[in-house]
């Protein structure tokens, strides 16, 4: 830990701290070191559409058309298994079943109809107005970074700076 120094840089957008990161890249800087964070963060939600009984319907529409499909597919196999092989005890188990899915379909259809919700329905996103990019490393890195990324340092916080003051001081 002795020798560190953080290094930060503001971007106004997400493309250019991304941007920064490819030419640290491309010049052989190992990114893993590299963080980027959103600051200034808020919340965006924008409405998609209403979301009522007859949407719904129509999502469970395709379940309720399986169920029938499969009703039909059971009850013509057993129809015609029955005039093949006439079992008597055959005819009423077949019939449950197809009463069984088709309820089973039915429910939750009925289920949405004597619910009296109305929903809005939204997108929600994350944003960020500024983003920082971080990097821990020693003080010789650190510079080259800047140096790749072109940053300046204003004279005041500069250490050589800060070194004439402390000797001015004395």
């Amino acid at each position: 830990m002795e020798n560190q120094k953080l290094f930060v840089a503001n971007y106004k957008t997400m493309d250019q701290a991304e941007d920064a990161v490819k030419k640290l890249k491309k010049s052989g800087y190992d990114i893993t070191n590299l963080t980027i964070v959103g600051t200034d963060c808020y919340i965006e939600q924008s409405i998609i559409g209403y979301f009522n009984i007859y949407d719904k319907m129509e999502k469970w529409s395709t379940v309720g058309l399986f169920a029938i499909g499969l009703c039909g597919l059971i009850f013509g196999f057993s129809f015609i298994f029955n005039f093949a092989v006439n079992l008597p005890y055959f005819k009423i188990p077949i019939i449950y079943a197809c009463i069984a899915v088709l309820l089973g379909a039915m429910l939750p259809l009925i289920g949405m109809a004597l619910s009296k919700e109305k929903n809005i329905k939204y997108k929600t996103e994350v944003k960020a107005r500024k983003f920082m990019l971080f990097a821990q490393d020693n003080v010789a890195k650190i510079e080259v970074i800047r140096n790749i990324l072109q940053i300046h340092i204003p004279k005041e916080n500069s250490i050589a700076e800060k070194e004439n003051q402390m000797i001015l001081e004395n």
